[in-house]
């Protein structure tokens, strides 16, 4: 055998070799991946949550490590909240450890203390990207995402969100919303929710914590909410836009302590057209029409609304005049 045959032979024994190793190397990955999410399921279970699946499956040879978690099922200890789905997948990819995928399928369900709520959605799916464990930054996004419960639902179309860890603190957060169109009806909303629904949103704001966010929050005490600043939220109906900004605190109860601005033009003949077209149920549009035409008479004008309300543990008052109460913004 020739020089060069001696080369092609070794650089074959190299690649196979090559072949072998990163084969050993992705097999070793794929099992510590379901390894360590077997054992997540295991900690929920020691934590006193109900935690399961059917089966756990791991594809995607050569580059990437994409698991499949079937008919998984997750409650609180007292199965007052739970959720469910057929399955969820989590897509990594074997060199870009701490950055992963997940995605859910088209139905899942949420059953809470007000009842079970049925979620569909197209291209539901998240960007992670975490640091030993440690939230860092995520995009999520939706072509459409239905909420339907028996007494409400909620459709919204070409939905985005994103989350950035504040460099500053690891448990303080940027968050931008944004929401193509979306409408409400009581009990059934159509999925081909288009340009002409409702309306849309947008929504930019700052979220503090009391601890970073981790994946194992399910089985150790919930980050809680400290601190929203709403710089900039706007909700549009055609030519009518409400835009609110503001900043609030919350307790250890999660009432919040701050003051929010509320500002538009014309809300009065945006609410009629709805409720006239049907897009908002009636009993809603006439109590929104009913609490707004109270805070645009306390700020001086009938149809312009330029108001702000002060918030004192979870309590609304204009001026000294209580007008609402808003829910504790605690998880439980």
């Amino acid at each position: 055998m020739g020089k060069r045959g001696l080369r092609v032979k070794r650089l074959l024994a190299a690649i196979i070799i090559a072949t072998l190793a990163y084969f050993g190397w992705w097999v070793y990955a794929s099992n510590t991946l379901r390894v360590e999410v077997a054992a997540w399921f295991e900690d929920q279970r020691d934590a006193g949550l109900s935690a399961s699946y059917s089966d756990l499956t791991v594809r995607g040879f050569p580059n990437r490590t994409d698991l499949t978690i079937s008919e998984p099922l997750l409650a609180s200890a007292d199965s007052r909240i739970s959720w469910q789905a057929p399955f969820l997948q989590i897509l990594g990819l074997t060199y870009k450890e701490g950055h992963v995928i997940v995605a859910w399928p088209d139905t899942q369900t949420l059953n809470t203390d007000h009842g079970t709520i049925d979620v569909s959605s197209d291209g539901l799916r998240a960007s992670v990207i975490h640091q030993d464990g440690t939230l860092v930054r995520s995009n999520l996004e939706a072509t459409v995402l239905n909420l339907n419960s028996p007494d409400r639902s909620i459709a919204m179309a070409e939905v985005n969100a994103a989350v950035q860890a504040i460099e500053t603190t690891a448990a303080d957060f940027r968050v931008a919303i944004s929401v193509g169109s979306f409408a409400a009806s009581t009990p059934d909303v159509s999925t081909n929710v288009g340009p002409d629904s409702l309306a849309s949103l947008r929504a930019e704001l700052d979220l503090g914590f009391n601890k970073p966010i981790m994946f194992d929050a399910l089985s150790n005490e919930p980050p809680q909410p400290t601190r929203i600043a709403l710089h900039r939220s706007e909700v549009s109906y055609g030519a009518v836009a409400f835009r609110m900004n503001g900043i609030a605190d919350l307790d250890a109860q999660g009432r919040a302590s701050g003051e929010i601005t509320i500002s538009a033009d014309n809300w009065r003949n945006a609410l009629d057209s709805a409720r006239a077209n049907g897009d908002l149920p009636a009993a809603l549009t006439e109590g929104l029409i009913e609490l707004l035409t109270l805070l645009a008479t306390l700020s001086g004008a009938r149809d312009t609304l330029d108001v702000t309300l002060e918030i004192e543990q979870g309590t609304v008052f204009v001026g000294p005049i209580p007008v609402g109460q808003l829910p504790s913004l605690r998880w439980h």
